[in-house]
């Protein structure tokens, strides 16, 4: 952080000094100012934005459009509106837009659907349903859980937009939804936790899965831009991270090393399950004892 010319600032009585950040461009790496105050800028000039969009618009494959349906369906809107979800983000889903995919009106939809909410429930029972059912010979609560927990992460790999549905308080609940609750809880209870830690334990399972979904998420997001769009390394990144100073996070997070290294997501939430698994097994033994 940089200040600028002291120039005190009053409010309520206390005095405050402006203070200016410095970036650098998410395009080639230039220095760059932010202001004190209003929108941040990730592009130094105009040339580097229109360079940094064009890079986006060659590395989106142009998606065609699906063929109207013969006959408009409940089916028929609810399987365009996850194509067009899975392609454009939960944002670019609204009524009128899916309406311009299927080549009907607005008011068509409506005829079958009360409003947005209502058809991403059916949605997200279309997606969850989708996968078949766990092995047979899946046995023991731990390997059913990974393999639930696979699956569900699976599901947010395929279709981004459902993880933000789902990770509500109150989400959507369909019959494909609370079928897969009941197999996850059904795990859970051989266990033979009580009630409430049986819930505490599915909900930090769950959120074990859904964070690092949202992590691999942003990440995605953040890389849209090809392979070529890469961040800079912030520049005084090896002063900061020093070996003497700071010795674990020098050794964990090497700024010298190039290139730096790529997380494993499924690695992640492997070791990351087997860990919450271990702690739930402990803990229901230590209970018994």
């Amino acid at each position: 952080m940089r200040l600028t010319t002291a120039q005190p600032l009053f409010r309520h009585g206390i005095s405050c000094v402006e203070i200016e950040s410095v970036t650098h461009c998410a395009r080639c790496g230039a220095e760059l100012r932010q202001p004190a105050r209003g929108r941040r800028r990730r592009y130094c000039t105009r040339s580097c934005q229109a360079r940094a969009y064009r890079a986006r618009q060659t590395a989106a494959p142009a998606r065609e459009r699906p063929a109207p349906p013969r006959r408009l369906s409940a089916i028929a809107i609810t399987r365009a509106a996850v194509e067009l979800a899975d392609h454009s983000g939960l944002d670019g889903l609204t009524m009128r837009r899916l309406a311009g995919e299927l080549g009907v009106t607005t008011a068509a939809l409506y005829r079958y659907f009360d409003d947005r909410e209502q058809l991403l429930a059916t949605m997200v029972d279309l997606v969850v349903g989708t996968p078949p059912p766990p092995p047979r010979e899946l046995s023991g609560w731990r390997a059913r859980l990974r393999y639930e927990a696979h699956r569900e992460w699976q599901l947010y790999r395929r279709h981004p937009w459902v993880l933000p549905v789902l990770s509500r308080l109150q989400p959507p609940l369909g019959p494909g939804l609370l079928d897969t609750l009941e197999r996850t809880l059904s795990a859970f209870d051989e266990v033979d936790l009580p009630p409430a830690e049986l819930m505490s334990a599915y909900l930090s399972y769950s959120a074990l899965v859904q964070g690092l979904a949202l992590l691999w998420t942003s990440e995605r997001i953040d890389r849209f831009g090809g392979p070529g769009d890469t961040e800079p390394v912030p520049t005084g990144l090896a002063d900061l991270i020093d070996a003497t100073a700071r010795p674990t996070l020098y050794r964990v997070f090497d700024p010298l090393a190039v290139p730096p290294p790529e997380l494993d997501f499924d690695a992640l939430l492997s070791y990351g399950v087997d860990i919450l698994l271990d702690g739930v097994a402990v803990r229901q033994r230590t209970a018994t004892e």
